[in-house]
């Protein structure tokens, strides 16, 4: 066994079950790193809360807690990857309606807008003013935001319509999101659809 952190051989047992590495003198214990790994494997596998409790025997709360973990650490990692990167090739404004609020006619009023970009043929998205903030407008003026931000007929600009169609497949897995959660959901399936990688390490 090797650190977590660093990969340094030379470790030391503690007491409490815990070892300290000898060269970054960080310490872990090898049986929540355990928990942790299945956790996460079950979270990537697409493994609902309860299904990876019972798979791995953990409670569901530990589990619940583990992925709000999770789900910050993906943010993380998107924002890293973004600003590495200065090359922003095109990027265009998307509005999702969940399914079950597409025939009222008030709908559009629900929707969750955001900002779609490609940099260097990966995705990267921003939240952008509820749509709450029409609601007093006329249908002319919704007409008008539609065409002025070229969401109704987008033709090109095919990775962003990639990941658009990729997104609302995803989001059909889960059902009752909270709009203040929404944004871990949208970062999630950017994460899963740039094929970023995450770790235990990443997430202690």
């Amino acid at each position: 066994m090797s650190c977590i952190y660093c990969n340094h051989s030379v470790l030391y047992k503690l007491k409490n079950g815990y070892y300290k590495c000898a060269k970054c003198k960080r310490k872990f214990s090898p049986k929540k790193l355990e928990k942790k790994a299945k956790i996460l494997k079950g979270f990537l596998d697409f493994l609902s809360p309860t299904q990876i409790g019972q798979k791995y025997n953990i409670s569901y709360a530990t589990v619940v807690k583990e992925i709000k973990n999770i789900r910050k650490t993906v943010i993380n990692i998107c924002e890293e990857k973004y600003l590495e990167k200065k090359n922003i090739v095109e990027f265009n404004e998307y509005l999702y309606i969940p399914k079950s609020l597409r025939k009222n006619k008030n709908s559009i009023y629900k929707a969750k807008n955001f900002l779609t970009i490609n940099y260097d043929d990966k995705i990267y998205n921003i939240m952008l003013s509820d749509m709450q903030t029409y609601k007093n407008s006329t249908s002319e003026e919704i007409k008008s935001f539609f065409v002025q931000t070229q969401i109704i007929n987008l033709k090109e600009q095919i990775i962003l319509l990639d990941f658009w169609e990729y997104f609302e497949q995803f989001i059909k897995r889960y059902k009752g999101i909270k709009d203040e959660n929404f944004i871990f959901y949208l970062k999630e399936a950017e994460f899963r659809f740039n094929e970023f990688k995450i770790e235990v390490k990443d997430i202690l």
